[in-house]
């Protein structure tokens, strides 16, 4: 029984060792099948990284395919022949194929359909997906049906007798259908290579004017012409010349203004003008002109120099018809006319005697601010006694003009400081020696808006009795004010609740 089971306990060692030498037989050739392979794994081929970084930098520049192999696809391709399983190898063709459908939808929105057909080719080669490739394939064929014309187009543009702006309209129209075609582009070019030495002769000429528009047309039509630099640099050089004598000529003008030369400024101004164009700068000064030869006019019709009236008012209507002032001079001579024809024959001893004290107390007045009140000694009044004995006399309309002047600067600044009662005094005044004088209804106008604001002001603070007399003054320097009804209906409500 013992030597029984020693015996059976030897087999199963033995058992055991044989079965473990198997299992080591089958690991060691396992190992060395897969050897190989597993190196690669762990240490990729330093080649085969080269050139996937070849590829990578190829697909970078959008070198996506070339016939010598040094495209991002063929690259790709070359990695994938040598380990089929090569992960960044596949991701980099997919990469490929989107730049390539990328590339054929800008084709098609430049119209550069040779260009969009390689794309499109070259993405279905490396299977695309049909939903991907169907629409631009679509939008290929309608520019193709589009394009089919081209020849006739060309033709056309090429026939004796058809001029160079009508070639170069013919010209683009293919290019918008065809943008790669090489007829049209060489013709466009050639066009337009005429047009730039059209230009550069205007520029000899000194016609910037007309070698700029021409300048403009090449550039519209192609940016990138290669004559385009050299002209545009000549012709920026006459232009900064030319705006050099434009403000030289310019400041002459504004100089001979100062000094009172307007026949000379005027000059000035309108052979700019004609020679630079229009501008809102020179617009205005012709207007400043035509306001100083409107005021000379003025002056000559308050003296009942009739005829130099109408020689300044010629003048300002020439060189500003539209400016406000030539209007009111118009009226003031018409006024000169109809004081003139109202003068006596003769004026009395007496009466020339006491002219003078009459305009010394109209002016001494004046200086007081004392222009309408009190009666019988102020401006207006010792004025209105001067014009009755002598309205022509020089001496009483320099002292009517003046008049004007300082009551209206009197109404502006006690507007501005808020002193009501005494800005309407002034506009009183105004509105005495000349009811219809420009401005007068915009005056009267502003002084019942701020009376209207006072009497808010008064309601608010319980002042009804110094509100009222607001809303009164606003109502007689502006019967139809819309805020005069809702004024009145505040004040009113306002003493219905305190009482």
């Amino acid at each position: 029984m013992p030597v029984a089971w020693a015996d059976l306990r030897f087999r199963r060692a033995s058992d055991r060792r044989w079965l473990a030498g198997a299992t080591l037989l089958v690991v060691f050739v396992t190992a060395s099948y897969w050897r190989e392979s597993i190196s690669l794994q762990l240490v990729p081929d330093p080649r085969m990284n080269q050139q996937l970084e070849t590829a990578q930098a190829a697909l970078a520049e959008g070198r996506l395919s070339a016939g010598d192999g040094s495209g991002a696809r063929e690259l790709f391709e070359s990695v994938l022949a040598t380990d089929p399983d090569q992960m960044l190898a596949r991701e980099g063709l997919v990469q490929v194929r989107t730049a390539a459908i990328q590339r054929a939808e800008s084709a098609l929105r430049s119209h550069r359909l040779s260009d969009a057909r390689k794309h499109l080719d070259l993405a279905q080669s490396l299977s695309a997906p049909a939903v991907q490739l169907q629409p631009l394939r679509a939008r290929l064929r309608d520019l193709d049906n589009a394009s089919a014309n081209t020849a006739g187009l060309l033709a056309q543009a090429a026939a004796p007798g058809t001029s160079d702006e009508a070639a170069l309209a013919l010209l683009e129209q293919v290019l918008q259908v065809d943008a790669d075609n090489r007829v049209a582009l060489e013709g466009r070019d050639e066009l337009l290579a005429s047009v730039i030495r059209r230009a550069e002769k205007l520029l000899a000429a000194g016609d910037v004017e007309q070698a700029s528009r021409l300048v403009a047309q090449v550039m519209q039509a192609d940016p990138a012409h290669v004559d385009l630099p050299a002209v545009r640099a000549q012709l920026g050089e006459l232009q900064a010349l030319e705006q050099r004598d434009h403000a030289s000529e310019f400041a002459r003008a504004q100089s001979d203004q100062r000094a009172g030369r307007l026949d000379s400024a005027a000059r000035r101004y309108q052979r700019l003008a004609v020679s630079s164009g229009d501008s809102i700068q020179l617009r205005q000064a012709l207007h400043s002109l035509a306001a100083r030869a409107a005021l000379e006019a003025e002056r000559n019709a308050a003296d009942f120099n009739f005829k130099r009236a109408e020689a300044w008012l010629a003048k300002a209507r020439s060189w500003s018809a539209q400016a406000p002032e030539i209007a009111a001079a118009e009226q003031r001579l018409k006024q000169a006319r109809l004081s003139q024809r109202k003068l006596p024959v003769a004026i009395s001893r007496r009466d020339r005697e006491r002219l003078p004290a009459l305009l010394a107390d109209a002016s001494e007045a004046m200086q007081r601010g004392d222009f309408i009140t009190p009666p019988g000694a102020s401006a207006w009044d010792k004025l209105r006694i001067a014009t009755a004995i002598a309205p022509g006399a020089v001496q009483v309309r320099h002292l009517q003009l003046e008049f004007a002047r300082r009551s209206r600067e009197c109404f502006e600044q006690s507007m501005t400081a808020g002193h009501l009662r005494r800005a309407q005094s002034c506009l009183e005044a105004s509105l005495a020696q000349d009811p219809v004088a420009p401005g007068a209804a915009d005056a009267q106008q502003r002084i019942a808006e701020r009376w209207l604001a006072y009497a808010d002001e008064r309601i608010g603070a319980s002042d009804y009795p110094e509100a009222e007399k607001a809303i009164g003054f606003a109502r007689r320097w502006q019967p139809s004010h819309p805020g005069l009804g809702s004024a009145a209906t505040r004040l009113r409500r306002a003493r219905g609740g305190t009482r």
